[in-house]
This record gives structure tokens, C-alpha cells and sequence, in this order.
């Protein structure tokens, strides 16, 4: 076996390890969204998660806190619990796969913003694909005969992280990852505290439990995300992202009894594959300029 077959294994494992713990946060959202509400988890988790990076990330000292555009840092802080309210919320209130497929729009989004503000070219063949995708999208919403409120709210949160997409790029030039993520989770807990506050419930040492596990295992899910395309190919690692939506339905069906209807299947087949042409096409082009 080569090092690059090798590789590309390491990578496939580490995508579907991702697959398991990104399906275990969902579950555990769900079971604690039941009796909490979504701001006091957030800002309990988030509270965690400010914890951890002051403690792990003390040898930075002053420089942690440093930031040349801070208005910026504040626009993506604001996307940021856009993304994480919007994601929890809608996990406690709509089916799982529903979620998880409107979640995986996000490269169609990219793929116009990308065009508006990085004048980054489309062609053709992403152009069919993005209106595919979307095609997709208005099945499982179906405008006017079953679309309500949360389904928006998650189309909204995968919007939002395809523009902080776009804005971490342009941040990355000047900004370190953990200065970025410890201001997210700071706006965040500030952003939460007062209505968590408002309608606090004490948690139960089994709740505080499930908050923890829920922090680590979203933990563990991005660092696997991003162990997978450090190791493999990202046109042999990407399709097996799709799997999680296979995951997620069989979770769903056996903790929580649920069914997916025949247009969320149908809906989240055709996003899959729409979005799944754009990554493995950019992937590919991306392997083409590396060549030149």
C-alpha cells in the first residue's frame, strides 16, 4: 500500500469519525434542548469553551487578546452565535436529517458569495449545480404548503456559515484561529447571558453532563473535520461527509422515532449531490493549479 493510500485511509477514518461525534452533538442537543433552553446551554458551553482556551492558550499571553480590525472580529463574532443559536435551536425542533441537509447547503451560498465579494469566476457546470441545490432546498420547505419558521432559521444559520466562510478568510491573513475562536465564544456568552439568566432553570448534575459531552464532542468532531482533509485527498475524503446525513436518520429513527418524509429525502439526495459536484470539482481545480 502506498503513503498517499495510506493517507487517504487516515483521512477517510477521521471523516467518519467526524460523521459519529458531529451525529452525537445533534443527539445530545436534542436531549438537553427538551428541558433547557437554548440560550442557557450555549452560554454554559460557551462559558466552558472560555475556559479551555484561556487555560490551554495561557503562554500567549497579551498577544490572545490582539486584534488589528476589530470590527471585523465583531461582524464574524455576531455570525458566529448566528450559526451556533440557529443550528441548536433548530436541532431541538425539527427532524435531524431535515437539519443536517439544509446544513450541508452551505457550499451552494459560497459558491455566490464567493462570486460577490472574492470575484472569484463561475462557470457553468457550479452555476447548474447551485440552482439544483436549491431546487433542493425548496422541496424539503415546500414555500407555502409546510415551511415554518425554524426551517428557516436553519436555512439563515447555513447561510451564516458560509459567509464566515468568507470572512475567516480574509481574517486568517492577520488573525490567529484561537484569537478568533476565543472571541466568538466571548461574544457569545455575552450575547446569551442576560435571556439565560431571564429563564434559568438549574441544571441537574446529569444536565451539566450532557452540556460537557456535548462540548467535547464537538470538540472532537472539527478536530477530526480537520485531521480528515490533512491527511487525505479531498476528492476521496469529501464524499464520505455524506454520510452523516446516513448516520443521523439512523439515530434519529432509533432514540427519537423518527421518519423522514419522502421530500426531505428527496430534497436532501439532490443537495447532497449538488454540493458534492462542487466540492469535488473545486477540489479538482484546485489539484490542476498546484500541477501548473
Amino acid at each position: 500500500m502506498t503513503g498517499d493510500q495510506t493517507n487517504n485511509l487516515f483521512g477517510i477514518g477521521f471523516i467518519l469519525l467526524a460523521c459519529v461525534t458531529i451525529t452525537i452533538s445533534a443527539l445530545l442537543i436534542r436531549t438537553i434542548g427538551k428541558d433547557l433552553g437554548s440560550f442557557q446551554v450555549v452560554l454554559i458551553r460557551c462559558s466552558f469553551s472560555l475556559l479551555y482556551i484561556l487555560i490551554l492558550n495561557a503562554r500567549l499571553g497579551p498577544a490572545l487578546f490582539k486584534s488589528p480590525r476589530p470590527g471585523l472580529l465583531v461582524i464574524r463574532s455576531f455570525i458566529l452565535s448566528i450559526i451556533v443559536l440557529g443550528n441548536f435551536y433548530a436541532f431541538v425542533h425539527l427532524p435531524l436529517v431535515q437539519v443536517t441537509a439544509l446544513q450541508f447547503t452551505k457550499p451552494l451560498f459560497l459558491v455566490i458569495l464567493a462570486a460577490l465579494f472574492l470575484s472569484e469566476k463561475v462557470r457553468w457546470p457550479r452555476i447548474i449545480a447551485t440552482l439544483c441545490g436549491f431546487i433542493g432546498i425548496l422541496i424539503i420547505l415546500r414555500p407555502g404548503i409546510d415551511t415554518n419558521s425554524v426551517q428557516l432559521i436553519a436555512l439563515t444559520a447555513a447561510l451564516s456559515m458560509a459567509v464566515i466562510a468568507v470572512i475567516t478568510k480574509k481574517m486568517t491573513k492577520d488573525h490567529s484561529t484561537t484569537t478568533m475562536v476565543f472571541y466568538g465564544n466571548l461574544f457569545i456568552v455575552l450575547l446569551c447571558i442576560g435571556p439565560a439568566i431571564a429563564y434559568w432553570q438549574t441544571p441537574t448534575l446529569y444536565q451539566f453532563a450532557l452540556i460537557a459531552a456535548l462540548g467535547l464532542s464537538a470538540y472532537i468532531g472539527q478536530v477530526c473535520m480537520v485531521q480528515a482533509y490533512r491527511y487525505g485527498e479531498a476528492t476521496i475524503v469529501t464524499p464520505f461527509e455524506y454520510v452523516r446525513l446516513i448516520f443521523i436518520a439512523l439515530a434519529g429513527f432509533l432514540i427519537f422515532a423518527e421518519i423522514p418524509d419522502q421530500w426531505t429525502i428527496i430534497g436532501a439526495l439532490i443537495i447532497s449531490g449538488s454540493t458534492l459536484y462542487i466540492a469535488l470539482r473545486e477540489a479538482k481545480k484546485r489539484r490542476q493549479l498546484q500541477k501548473i
